[in-house]
């Protein structure tokens, strides 16, 4: 079972799970679900079959039986973040979106409640800015869930850690803050996952926390570039490309994702869906600048190359307004070291010679990312956003809205592939 179900990640995560019940009221996300996945509208639906449901506030245990539902043992669930995000302004449980993640705390607990065993195991993900939230969000979260009787205080300095775990009366659950890049996507996208334990059916701790010397994940360097790429320093006959540009500034703490474009020359710097590179409180885009979250912004060193702002365009981080400096390739200057002073159609490139002048240089160049290698920055198969609708393929604004929301299906699978083991084992 899954609620704010977007277009089916656990889904296509965890293909051994028999899906039964999804829950979401965005149009688009709600036509994927039907097309991919099965899903069928309650008119619609014969007893048993698997049912795509709108408003999560009315699941009850009533529900799922009346529609042929059994009471599920999983549920997945990824509740609006952007009352917890910048974008949404950090409102946490003030905001209308925020409250429906206490309203599927009551969910879980009712559908305990109807379980003959009360066993039931719970995924939930949400931006890592529900940690700082201000109202103390993530400690009324965990409380709800394990049957605390007040909302449990962060330790330390008013702000959750980005892993632990806690255990009361209904309940125990661990939480970790897991990064998309370390799971064969090329996309920085932390989010924080929370795996809940009812009835000793799973446990947590096994599923989501490591010892350190375990994750492998060790953090790559983010000094500031200082030279050109090793291995490019010198040309293939001996001549010193000397000012070859180096990689890009990184004093953003986090650093950027770095993608090598030919010899090294050019560096991408790349904020898929909105994510604001240096900030831990990252969010989905919002909906009035999704269609220019996803672009990439390759630039030179000499400046931090900024991505994209929260609001789409590409106005510098300083408060300058100035542009992002960048670097292009002009085709009557990147030739064979042989044949710099007459280029012909066919010649070998090489990186920028040091003595490049415009228009090899100019300000400003993005490009938009394809609705196919946002597919692939959330490890969705590359068409499963391209459906028909209205007997028409689907827009690319639509699709990049409901990628951006997605959850990252490589993350998901990772969890609930141990999760499956921790079932196994305890039942």
């Amino acid at each position: 079972m899954t609620m704010c179900s977007g277009i089916g990640a656990p889904e296509v995560a965890a293909p051994w799970v028999d899906w039964r019940f999804a829950s979401e009221i965005e149009a688009f996300p709600r036509e994927v679900l039907q097309q991919r996945l099965g899903y069928k509208l309650p008119e619609d639906q014969n007893q048993g079959e698997p049912l795509l449901w709108g408003d999560m506030t009315e699941i009850t245990p009533d529900l799922l039986r009346a529609n042929g539902i059994p009471l599920p043992d999983l549920i997945v669930a990824g509740t609006p973040c952007q009352a917890f995000s910048i974008a949404g302004l950090r409102k946490g449980t003030a905001d209308e979106r925020g409250n429906l993640t206490l309203k599927f705390v009551e969910i879980c607990h009712d559908i305990v409640a109807a379980r003959p065993d009360g066993k039931l195991a719970v995924l939930w993900e949400n931006v890592p800015g529900v940690l700082s939230d201000k109202g103390n969000a993530f400690g009324c979260f965990l409380g709800g869930l394990v049957g605390a009787v007040d909302a449990l205080q962060p330790p330390g300095d008013g702000s959750w850690p980005g892993e632990g775990m806690v255990q009361g009366p209904r309940a125990r659950a661990a939480w970790c803050v897991l990064d998309a890049q370390w799971f064969g996507v090329a996309q920085r996208r932390r989010r924080v996952f929370v795996v809940v334990d009812f009835g000793n059916c799973i446990d947590p701790a096994a599923i989501l926390l490591e010892p350190d010397r375990l994750r492998g994940n060790t953090p790559p360097r983010r000094e500031t570039g200082k030279g050109p790429a090793r291995g490019f320093e010198t040309g293939p006959h001996g001549g010193g490309f000397a000012e070859v540009a180096p990689t890009l500034d990184t004093s953003c703490k986090d650093g950027p994702v770095r993608a090598q474009i030919g010899a090294g020359v050019i560096t991408a710097r790349m904020t898929a869906f909105g994510e604001y590179a240096c900030d831990g409180t990252a969010s989905t885009v919002k909906q009035r600048d999704f269609k220019d979250a996803t672009d990439l912004v390759v630039g030179a060193t000499g400046r931090v190359t900024h991505a994209l702002t929260a609001e789409g365009h590409d106005a510098s981080e300083d408060g300058t307004g100035r542009g992002t400096p960048v670097v292009a390739f002009d085709t009557t200057q990147i030739t064979s070291p042989q044949n710099v002073s007459n280029p012909k159609p066919g010649d070998a490139c090489h990186p920028l010679a040091a003595g490049a002048h415009p228009p090899a240089l100019f300000l400003p160049a993005v490009r938009r990312l394809a609705p196919t290698e946002c597919h692939r920055l959330q490890g969705f198969p590359d068409d499963w956003c391209a459906i028909t609708r209205k007997g028409k393929p689907a827009a690319d604004g639509p699709q990049y809205k409901a990628l951006s929301n997605s959850m990252a299906v490589p993350v998901i699978a990772w969890i609930l592939d141990r999760l499956r083991v921790s079932w196994e084992q305890h039942s």
